[in-house]
């Protein structure tokens, strides 16, 4: 026990987990200046928006069990020169095509490090995989919920604001590098590797990881349509500088933390079910606030979506550790994240095109159709999940 805790590499991942997600959403302050600057519609955002989770998509489906077979510290050095990389790309872009470019980069970095972190922590952290999974789902919330804030503070204080973030965010992805260097090598599998082969999800779990993954899906689909559109949100409210529109994404991903440390004594099936339920709640709330300019709703509705997000985060994550068959943890985890920033990549998509031709509000409202039809497959998945951990 005492020998794990020591281990540099679950530092390490802590630290790249955060790092990652902050720069996942650095971008997301600075959509409106990019508007102004290059004179991009709300089409091309959603498509700089979807770039990065379908970097990770992509990685997943023939990578995302890389560091089973290559070990978890090399697959996360590879996955930080990814990532580094990318930032550069970002911060000196001048043009869509860079822009969009540089996120798909940044997703692939990510994809690598985000799976590889996780397993490394559901599988050696020393109070076990429950506990392993809570740290990587707080590490996911900590970083996802501070990126804008830090983001659309650097850009409001700086003469080069579609520069400085990113290049603050370059030398944080430097400081893992210590402890990865301290860290010993643990390739799982010895001989050649295979470095491409697809994640599959064994039959007999599919039912159990459906849930889990309509769960997440309710998670992402607040990520992605408050990171592609949550500034237009707040410009509605007439809250228009960079470091307001971070503010507004921030207090719902601050909720998420909230609820990432609160609900911690609840059983998996509850916290999924009381995820989704206030999800709901929440886009109601800023579909309804948006409509009547009433920003209190919005506030509300933030901060139920944030709520609500976090439940489903870690309801979700804490199954998929437990129902994951030892050596495939990252290959299980990483079709999760398949399905998860499928859902980032695809709400960002279909959102934008739809924003051109229909009010926020009426996107909203959408949102609020499809957070029913997630709670009405995840409420009677999670009671059944329930009963069968009882009997």
């Amino acid at each position: 026990m005492a020998s794990a805790r020591r281990d540099p590499l679950l530092w390490a991942a802590c630290l790249l987990l955060v790092i990652a997600m902050m720069a996942s959403l650095t971008p997301t302050p600075l959509y409106p200046r990019y508007q102004a600057e290059w004179g991009i519609g709300d089409d091309q955002v959603g498509l700089v928006f979807a770039g990065y989770p379908i970097g990770v998509v992509l990685v997943l489906i023939g990578l995302g069990g890389l560091s089973d077979r290559l070990g978890r510290r090399d697959t996360l050095l590879l996955g930080l020169a990814v990532l580094l990389a990318a930032m550069l790309v970002l911060g000196f872009a001048s043009n869509l095509v860079a822009l969009i470019s540089g996120r798909l980069v940044q997703g692939a970095g990510a994809g690598l490090l985000v799976s590889s972190a996780a397993a490394a922590l559901m599988e050696s952290h020393p109070d076990g995989p429950d506990r392993g999974s809570f740290v990587n789902t707080l590490c996911v919330s900590l970083g996802v919920a501070i990126g804008p804030f830090v983001a659309g503070s650097l850009a409001s204080t700086s003469d080069r604001p579609l520069l400085v973030p990113y290049l603050v965010i370059a030398v944080l992805l430097l400081l893992p590098l210590a402890p990865l260097a301290r860290s010993r090598t643990d390739r799982t599998a010895p001989g050649s590797v295979r470095v491409v082969q697809a994640v599959r999800v064994p039959r007999l779990l599919l039912r159990r990881f459906s849930v889990a993954a309509a769960a997440v899906f309710s998670t992402n689909m607040c990520f992605g349509l408050f990171g592609a559109f949550g500034p237009q949100i707040a410009h509605r409210m007439g809250w228009t500088s960079e470091a307001a529109s971070g503010r507004l994404v921030s207090l719902t991903l601050v909720a998420v933390i909230a609820a990432q440390l609160g609900g911690r004594r609840l059983s998996r099936s509850a916290a999924m079910a009381l995820g989704v339920v206030l999800a709901l709640l929440g886009w109601s709330a800023t579909a309804a606030g948006v409509a009547n300019l009433s920003p209190v709703a919005v506030m509300l509705g933030s901060a139920l979506l944030g709520l609500g997000a976090g439940l489903c985060l870690l309801g979700s994550a804490a199954l998929v550790g437990v129902i994951s068959p030892p050596g495939r943890e990252a290959e299980i985890y990483s079709a999760y994240l398949v399905v998860a920033f499928s859902t980032l990549a695809g709400t960002a998509l279909a959102a934008g095109p739809v924003l051109t031709r229909f009010p926020l509000a009426a996107v909203l409202v959408a949102a609020v159709v499809v957070s029913s039809l997630v709670a009405a497959w995840v409420l009677p998945g999670v009671r059944r999940i329930a009963t069968e951990e009882l009997a």
